[in-house]
Formats: structure tokens, sequence, C-alpha cells
């Protein structure tokens, strides 16, 4: 067994290749091991080439290794559908002890499987070859959502299941704040701004472009403080910063400098808006304050 670097290798292949007749090469590159010269029965023995039965061994036993290290759920079956391999997160998704779901068959290792999607494309996969997936509520655990996928990987179905539950979730938030931005804009009488870390208009309505007088492409980009009347401006400007500092939501009265050059009075809500890595700004919602004469 000898070692060779990758620059050392290109240029005396013909003598490595006799090398590796009598034992293997290991090809380094920077001082790592990152390939193997051998003959080609040696390598069809591993299993790699043309496996036999041993050889198909060698390969589950190695692939069933790495699935134990994958985030995902993963459980292989034979053709008759009786689970051989179940990872440590397939376990844990579908709520079982460790070790318990193999040598069962998947509907009897998994009861809520039986007559469900996931039972039928996952025979749909082991009949005709083809690949399956699809979201689907978990059959397993409440609340929860998990990604489904079917497929064949030598003569083994393999289902894959990723839980998509937080997925979901944010999907939901999404389209919950699409409705309420919708039911603000129809309502005429509530205002939405978005701001940035540093205090900028990133999203405005179309009712605060009316209360303002100005058009939305004027105010983006703008800091919203500069919009405040200047009597306002410092406690304003403080309050921004104790919401974007992480302080809880905070109700502001202030007033607004028009585009007509007068001066509106509004009751407004900072919130922090926290995204994935941290502060992305604030929102405030605002409604105009009517004279007590009006």
């Amino acid at each position: 067994m000898g070692y060779v670097s990758a620059a050392e290798f290109v240029r005396k292949f013909a003598r490595f290749r006799d090398e590796a007749h009598d034992s293997p090469v290991f090809i380094t590159h920077h001082g790592r091991e990152t390939h193997v010269l051998c003959p080609i029965d040696v390598w069809n023995n591993i299993g790699s080439g043309q496996p036999g039965k041993a050889a198909g061994k060698r390969n589950d036993s190695a692939n069933f290794a790495l699935a134990d290290w994958i985030d995902d759920g993963i459980i292989a079956c034979d053709e008759a559908m009786n689970v051989v391999f179940a990872n440590r997160n397939a376990h844990a998704l579908v709520r079982a002890k460790p070790g318990s779901l193999v040598g069962l068959a998947l509907t009897e290792a998994l009861p809520a499987v039986a007559g469900s999607l996931l039972e039928v494309q996952a025979r749909q996969s082991l009949v005709h070859g083809h690949p399956n997936m699809a979201d689907i509520p978990s059959p397993f655990i409440d609340g929860a959502w998990l990604r489904f996928q079917s497929f064949l990987l030598d003569d083994r179905l393999v289902i894959r299941l990723h839980d998509i539950t937080q997925e979901v979730e944010r999907h939901f938030k999404a389209n919950v704040k699409e409705a309420i931005l919708q039911a603000l804009d129809a309502h005429g009488g509530i205002s939405y701004v978005r701001v940035s870390l540093r205090g900028t208009i990133d999203r405005v309505d179309t009712p605060f472009c009316r209360l303002l007088d100005l058009p939305e492409e004027r105010l983006i980009g703008v800091t919203l403080t500069d919009l405040i009347a200047v009597s306002d401006k410092v406690a304003f400007r403080d309050t921004l910063e104790r919401v974007l500092r992480g302080e809880d939501a905070q109700p502001v009265s202030t007033h607004f400098l028009t585009n007509r050059g007068d001066f509106v009075g509004v009751r407004m809500a900072l919130v922090r808006l926290q995204g994935v890595y941290g502060c992305e700004g604030a929102i405030a919602v605002l409604t105009e304050e009517r004279s007590a004469s009006a």
C-alpha cells in the first residue's frame, strides 16, 4: 500500500498503475487521501461494479450506516413491504421506540399508514419503479406536517420523511399577514408602515399615502422620523430605537407633517419585526386621531 500526491500520480501514472496490482495506491491532495487506485476485480469484490449477493449486503450496510446520520427519517423495505431498516429520525418522526420498526410489515409497524396516501404512493413506487412525493398532515403527530418521498434504491423501497411543520406554519403566517394587509388597505382608516433597522421606510399601504398626500415612490427609503413633527421627533426616535433593541410593542401618539403643509395627529403602535437571523426592523400600525370638534 502506497501513498502518492495527485501531481506525482499524473506524472508517473504507468508506474503507479503497475504498483496497484500488488496493493492499493492512495492518492493525496494537500496531504489528505482523496482517491484509491486498485485493480478492477478488487473494485467488483467491493460491490460497486457487478455486485453479487454478498456485495449487495455490504452496500446495504454502508447505506444504512450513512442514513443514520441524515436529518430526515429513512425507512427501507424489501419487495414484500417489510421494514428492513429505519434510522433514528424515522423512529422519532413516527413516535416509535428505537429499533421497534425493523422486521415488521410496513402497515404493521406503522398502523396509521394503512390505507393512507403514504401507503398508496409507496406501493406505486415499488410496483412501477417511479418516485413519488407529497406534503401531507402527519398521521403520527397531531398538528405536524411531513414531506413524504418514496423511490427505489436497487431492490429496496426507500421512504423518506421530512418534517415540514415549521415551513407550513411560516407559509400560513405569511398568508395571514398578506390577508391582514389587504384588509387594512380595504378598510381605509388603518395605515401600515414597515421600517428597516436604519429606520427607513420599506413598505407602506395606500391609506398611509393618502394620509400624508404622498405617493408610495416618494416615501420608500425615507427615514420615518423625518416625517414626524419637530416637536415630537426626539420622543418618537427614542421609542422607535427601544422597539428595535427588543422592547415590547409601544403605543405612540404623534403628528406627521403632510405634503399639504399641515400636521395630522395619529395613534400608532410600534412592534419589532423579528426575522430568522434577528431583528429586521419594525412595523407601525396607525389610525388618524380626530379632534373632538370633528
